[in-house]
Order: structure tokens, then sequence, then C-alpha cells
């Protein structure tokens, strides 16, 4: 069974899972270029090929608990992708709740301070943050998405009382976890074996 955590995006969407026993990470990007049709059955094409494929490779991770980073928008930007990107989001949540798959939201200032201690870290602060926590993971292709969802992954496996993680256990990240909301729908039971409680 794993803790998944999803950075849900048009063009590559971050997806992690750590093994809730062997606490052992894996993470891919999910990548979608723009429709070379650009109409509104060319976009609504990609979009249901994107959520479909996101969420087959999420359920065959054999998820407990799928992580996701909430939606944020930017009006003042004139952010074009708006609709496009809340269907999205709002589409593979659905297909998670519909097969019972237990989602928890968190905003992207909660991963930030998980990761590093401050809300307001930026991008680059999260990846470094990365790859200390996981050297030897995927620091390749989309390494800013791998680098949020895992934390996103962990954040849940955490809150889960998953131990043994690669985090040390900062007042920062007690906070977070005291902060969190209920997810989705109950969880599986998840018997977690005995490890130690904090890693360098």
């Amino acid at each position: 069974m794993n803790v998944v955590g999803l950075d849900l995006s048009l063009t590559g969407s971050g997806i992690a899972a750590i093994d809730a026993h062997t606490r052992e990470l894996a993470t891919a990007v999910h990548s979608s270029a723009p429709p070379a049709d650009d109409t509104l059955a060319g976009h609504t094409r990609r979009h249901r090929i994107l959520v479909d494929g996101i969420v087959r490779q999420v359920l065959a991770c054999d998820p407990v608990l799928v992580v996701v980073e909430g939606l944020q928008f930017s009006v003042k930007a004139k952010d074009s992708s708006l609709t496009r990107r809340g269907f999205l989001w709002w589409a593979v949540i659905e297909a998670f709740c519909d097969a019972g798959v237990p989602v928890l939201e968190v905003s992207p200032s909660q991963i930030k301070k998980f990761a590093t201690g401050k809300g307001t870290a930026s991008k680059a602060e999260v990846v470094a943050a990365y790859a200390v926590a996981w050297p030897n993971a995927a620091h390749t292709r989309g390494v800013e998405d791998r680098a949020d969802a895992s934390f996103a992954a962990a954040l849940g496996a955490a809150w889960l009382g998953v131990t043994g993680l690669p985090l040390r256990n900062t007042a920062a990240r007690r906070q977070v976890l005291k902060g969190l909301s209920r997810p989705s729908s109950p969880l599986r039971q998840l018997r977690i074996s005995d490890a130690s409680d904090t890693a360098a």
C-alpha cells in the first residue's frame, strides 16, 4: 500500500508514491502537450485522456491515501488556464472519490512548510530539500513537480503515522500536521511496522 502525493498540472503532473511499509519513494511526471487541434473538441479530448491517465497511474499504486495540492488561481495575472486546470483537478478528485480512495487536500503553503520549514519557500528551496531527503530519487525532468508531489506524499504518510521517513520531526512539520483537515472518506486499515522515528 502506498501514500500518493499529487501536484496536478495540465502540462506535467507530479506523482509520488511512498510505500507505507518500506518507506521507498517512487516518482513520475505525467505529461501532456497542448492539442494540435486548438478547438473545443481538441481540448476536451486532451483533458479526458489526461484525467484518465493520471487516475489509472495512481490507482495502480494501490493508494491508501492520496494527498493532492489544492487549486491556486491568479486573477490578476489573467490566468487563461484557470477553467481547464479546475476541470482537471475536480475530475481527478471525482474519480478517486468514486473509487473509494481517501483524498486529503493540502495547500501549497502547507507543502512548502512541511518541506522547508516555511510556507513561503521558493520552488528552488523545495527542490533542494527534496535532494537532501531523497538523494537517490529522480532529479531529472519535472524535478519541481516530483519534489512537490514527494513532500505531499510524505505529509500524508506522516499524518497516517508512518515512521522512518527521511525527515526530522520539527516543530514546523508538527504544526502542519496539526492543521490538516480530514480526508474525503474513511481510511483503509493500515498496519505500520515499527521503524525509527526520524532519519537524518
